[in-house]
């Protein structure tokens, strides 16, 4: 299998992990590159394998930021759990 269709099918698993602000700005990125896509009363739809590479790469670079941020505020959980507890030992 072709290292496009591997990338976009992980893309596809990484997308189910949103929120739904996150999903609403992939809805937009969607939208500025005029991807095709359906919506109904349950959501909005796009076949990840048709859109445009320009549409691959700006959701993928979303995912990318989302990913980081994501262990960006665990990082800053745990720092802020550490020093709650070295402020409540003392």
């Amino acid at each position: 299998m072709s290292d496009d269709y591997e990338e976009r099918k992980k893309l596809l698993e990484d997308l189910k992990r949103l929120v739904k602000s996150e999903q609403e700005d992939i809805f937009r990125i969607l939208k500025e590159t005029h991807s095709e896509y359906s919506e109904n009363s349950n959501g909005v739809f796009f076949d990840v394998s048709k859109i445009s590479s320009e549409s691959f790469e700006k959701i993928k670079k979303y995912m990318e930021f989302c990913i980081q941020n994501r262990q960006n505020f665990t990082l800053r959980e745990e720092e802020e759990r550490k020093a709650q507890e070295i402020l409540g030992a003392t």
